[in-house]
Formats: C-alpha cells, sequence, structure tokens
C-alpha cells in the first residue's frame, strides 16, 4: 500500500531546482544531517517517465516486528528524509 500522490509542493518545479540546487539544505530541512566527510552527494530528479522510491533502514531493534506494529513508525519525513 502506497501513502497516495506526492504533495503538491514535492512536485512543484522550485523544489526540484533546490534539491538539485541545494541539496544539503533541503536535506537538513528534513532532519538529515550529512557529516563533512560525505564529499559527494548526487540527486537524481524523477520525471514522468522515471520514478525513485527509497526505502527506509528498518529501525533498530525492531527484528520480527509484524507490519501493523511497524506501521505507526512510518511518516513523511521517514520515507522524504
Amino acid at each position: 500500500k502506497l501513502l497516495g500522490l506526492s504533495p503538491e509542493w514535492y512536485r512543484s518545479r522550485q523544489y526540484r531546482c533546490r534539491a538539485v540546487r541545494e541539496p544539503r539544505r533541503v536535506l537538513a530541512e528534513f532532519g538529515t544531517l550529512l557529516p563533512p566527510e560525505v564529499s559527494e552527494l548526487r540527486v537524481h530528479d524523477s520525471t514522468a517517465d522515471c520514478r525513485y522510491m527509497v526505502l527506509p533502514e528498518r529501525p533498530a531493534n525492531t527484528e520480527g516486528w509484524t507490519e501493523e506494529a511497524l506501521l505507526p513508525l512510518v511518516s513523511r519525513d521517514s520515507l522524504l528524509g
């Protein structure tokens, strides 16, 4: 089950340009701070013909949890961060 359509701001040209131009700042707005030793950051902009899905890592100490138990941990920030 998918979360549905992405929000309008996420599809906007302005946001997509910012994500390409200043990816560290955009990631920081979602709470993801990259350490300085990460010297390369590649941004792949999606188009109508190409979509990328990023699956978050399983949270620590959740091995064996049911889908129902994991579901409350899924948030916008965990999928977009």
